[in-house]
């Protein structure tokens, strides 16, 4: 693993291009160890965390959302930014109850990782809830529409493995927790 102390760039500038609600976007002025320079253009964003609900028969709690930036409605697992001050494991216990109803009494941490990492500084960590408890309290950002869905996991996992299921997060838990579910 590298760090940046070993750095192959070295910032010569820094300058602030957008800073929106949720993401802040910076040219950065670098240099290369061989001496070159160019530009680099990173988006900093928030880290996120995000829940896989399976329950005790193997059915797994999706969302469905549309998500304007690819221009598709997808089936994904349930998904939030940290709140000021939030450890991962409060974020993904609160976003499986705002999105799906359900809270899980098992959590347990699959992975961390880059999801943009050639342009943004957000990690994502995923979870493997079990254990569900349905509280019913729904609540969603005034500017979202989400939809419950529920299906095995076996088809969860067949999703997956035709495209269908296009984003990191739910293609990277559902194939962590393949060995757990499939027969």
């Amino acid at each position: 693993m590298s760090d940046k102390t070993d750095a192959l760039e070295k910032i010569l500038e820094q300058e602030s291009l957008f800073h929106g609600k949720y993401l802040h976007v910076e040219r950065l002025g670098i240099q290369l160890k061989d001496g070159r320079t160019g530009d680099r253009e990173i988006v900093r964003v928030p880290d996120a965390v995000a829940l896989l609900p399976v329950d005790e028969d193997g059915t797994v709690h999706l969302v469905r959302q549309h998500r304007p930036a690819i221009g598709r409605t997808l089936v994904e697992i349930p998904a939030g930014l940290l709140d000021d001050g939030e450890g991962e494991e409060e974020a993904a216990v609160r976003e499986c109850e705002e999105e799906i109803g359900y809270v899980p009494r098992k959590l347990e941490r699959l992975i961390s990782y880059a999801h943009a990492e050639g342009y943004s500084t957000g990690f994502i960590t995923l979870f493997l809830g079990t254990e569900l408890d349905y509280t019913g309290r729904f609540h969603f950002d005034a500017s979202e529409y989400v939809e419950q869905v529920k299906m095995p996991f076996g088809e969860l996992f067949d999703l997956v493995e035709k495209n269908e299921a296009v984003d990191s997060k739910t293609i990277l838990s559902t194939l962590l927790c393949a060995h757990r579910f499939m027969d």
